[in-house]
């Protein structure tokens, strides 16, 4: 009886254990000066690929957000870039129009290697048409088979470990950080049962790296609602981009 029961036991641990591996979140620190610096140097080779490949998205809690965004004289978000344990690392912080930075979010690392089902999701999804948005919020409006077309190119990158310095960098110079005006995060905090902004790595037509903005629901899935008369058009709540890199709109010095 004492060997059954230790036998339930182990198998139940291994299951445990498992699950823990597929699906990980870890809480990421402030980002460094050194690892700031460190990304502008990376050999982005096919260690970094192995390892990036198991970073599924970004994980900025809404509530975090809401307060940045919502802060006095609040103008853009800006999305930085770094570099630790192989893996790109990044932080949100506001700033001013003249620059100066009023607060940050640091985000949770989702890593879960069954995601690709979630993502898919996507591709049976739309936008809704009747939803007003000023025209800012709409200029960064992306479709989401667009947003999954960019996510999965770029992960064909990481599979191939080809040309992964040149779709980061912009006539040599690797992007420091990516832009986004801070209405367009005050529109996606403002929905409900967002519970995170989760920030994925896709390349844009112009092949190069850029962040997608999803909302997610509590269990990391894309936030979806169902729409029309029948209720049979399935809308994605909050699919934006972030598409000004640094460089070459704005200046890597002040960060």
């Amino acid at each position: 009886m004492k060997k059954i029961t230790l036998c339930a036991t182990l198998i139940a641990l291994f299951f445990m254990t498992s699950c823990q591996k597929e699906n990980t979140q870890e809480e990421s620190k402030a980002m460094s000066k050194e690892e700031k610096e460190n990304w502008q140097t990376a050999n982005l080779d096919a260690k970094f690929a192995t390892s990036q490949k198991k970073v599924t998205a970004y994980l900025f809690s809404t509530s975090e957000m809401a307060t940045l965004v919502k802060t006095p004289n609040i103008k853009e978000v800006r999305f930085l870039l770094g570099y630790a344990d192989n893996t790109i690392q990044i932080s949100i912080i506001g700033v001013d129009k003249s620059g100066k930075e009023l607060g940050i979010v640091n985000p949770t690392i989702l890593k879960e290697s069954n995601y690709q089902e979630k993502l898919s999701r996507l591709s049976a999804l739309s936008i809704s048409e009747t939803e007003m948005r000023s025209p800012v919020v709409e200029e960064h409006l992306l479709l989401p088979k667009d947003a999954l077309a960019g996510i999965e190119a770029w992960q064909e990158k990481l599979k191939s470990v080809s040309d992964l310095n040149a779709i980061t960098s912009y006539e040599g110079s690797r992007f420091c950080y990516f832009s986004l005006e801070a209405d367009v995060v005050a529109a996606m905090v403002d929905h409900e049962d967002i519970v995170n902004i989760g920030l994925f790595l896709g390349l844009n037509p112009k092949d190069k790296v850029t962040t997608i903005l999803i909302g997610l629901d509590k269990n990391n899935a894309v936030k979806e609602f169902a729409q029309g008369i029948t209720g049979g058009i399935n809308i994605a709540v909050s699919i934006f981009d972030g598409v000004r890199p640094c460089p070459p709109y704005g200046s890597c010095k002040s960060h």
